[in-house]
């Protein structure tokens, strides 16, 4: 080939080159060919961009989309979305710190997300190593078809959380129910293997739970939410906090936002220092006033996740 023929190919490299960063990220972050249902025919699709404020992932059964938003009024606000669409027998699912044991011990959620190689995953309720308890009361505990705590409050409280339910239902998708609504044997006859505790619920049948927001959460805190849209349609949030470039939301707020985003139904899972997103094993939210390595979330010993990949590191430790 003579240089004339060349000439075309440098000057496309050169072209390349001389493109602003924000426009080669663009273009690496676009979405490859999809199918008419929004997946890959096979393979894996993998963008991260902290600097961007985007995440994307795709395989022929899952796609998420992360984007980090932010605002300056009423206050300063930095929250994470995480649109999230499944076909197939893609599942969500409640991986833990120690494999094949719930409530085992905690241990920082990157390496929680490591360990079982998780695509996606957020913090979950608040039945956390030593809990739950004679002395503290974390609801209805159920993992993989296993009572592991029977008990919750008799009655309506405005203690925080109120233990409302996030329930899996079989097949995929959830349901949300108040903290006594079904005792724990009622939610295994109904074919529910794994639940969530903590609330309270934010939207069900798409209506805000105004009643319950009255009672607790009016602080401004770090939050973590998970909602549907529709089965196979899932919106996932976690609100920075505690830091001068976010304050964190009331709960009410947080409700809101799931609302804009059209959920049906929406579930606050535990907040604080807890609040984290993971992706591709990493966390991807900062954690104000975290005090622990790397700027983690608070010792875990589970993530509600969803999706495997290779692509994740997997460690030992």
């Amino acid at each position: 080939m003579n240089r004339l023929n060349r000439l075309p190919g440098l000057l496309l490299v050169l072209a390349l080159l001389l493109l602003p960063a924000a426009a080669l990220a663009e273009d690496s972050a676009a979405w490859p060919a999809l199918t008419a249902e929004g997946f890959l025919e096979e393979g894996e699709f993998i963008f991260e961009g902290p600097a961007e404020g985007l995440w994307r992932y795709c395989s022929p059964t899952l796609r998420i989309e992360i984007v980090r938003k932010q605002e300056t009024e009423p206050q300063p606000l930095i929250w994470y979305e995480a649109e999230i669409f499944t076909q197939g027998e893609e599942e969500w699912r409640i991986v833990t710190a120690e494999p094949g044991r719930h409530l085992s011990y905690g241990t920082w959620p990157y390496l929680v997300a490591q360990r079982n190689q998780v695509v996606f995953g957020i913090n979950n309720d608040y039945a956390q190593g030593r809990y739950p308890s004679k002395n503290r009361n974390v609801g209805l505990v159920i993992r993989e078809g296993k009572i592991l705590w029977a008990k919750t409050r008799t009655k309506v409280s405005n203690a925080f959380p109120p233990l409302d339910i996030l329930a899996f239902l079989p097949g995929g998708g959830f349901q949300v129910f108040d903290f006594n609504e079904h005792a724990a044997q009622e939610y295994l006859d109904m074919g529910i293997q794994n639940i969530q505790c903590f609330g309270p619920w934010l939207l069900r049948d798409g209506e805000i739970n105004t009643k319950g927001l009255k009672r607790v959460g009016k602080s401004n805190n770090p939050r973590t939410a998970i909602g549907q849209i529709e089965k196979g349609h899932y919106i996932a949030v976690v609100v920075e906090g505690r830091h001068k470039q976010s304050r964190g939301v009331t709960l009410t707020r947080l409700a809101e936002i799931m609302k804009e985003r059209d959920c049906t139904l929406a579930f606050n899972l535990d907040g604080g220092t807890t609040s984290c997103m993971m992706f591709m094993g990493v966390q991807i939210n900062t954690v104000g006033g975290s005090k622990n390595p790397g700027g983690s979330a608070r010792r875990i010993t589970e993530l509600v996740s969803i999706g495997v990949s290779e692509a994740v590191p997997k460690t030992d430790k």
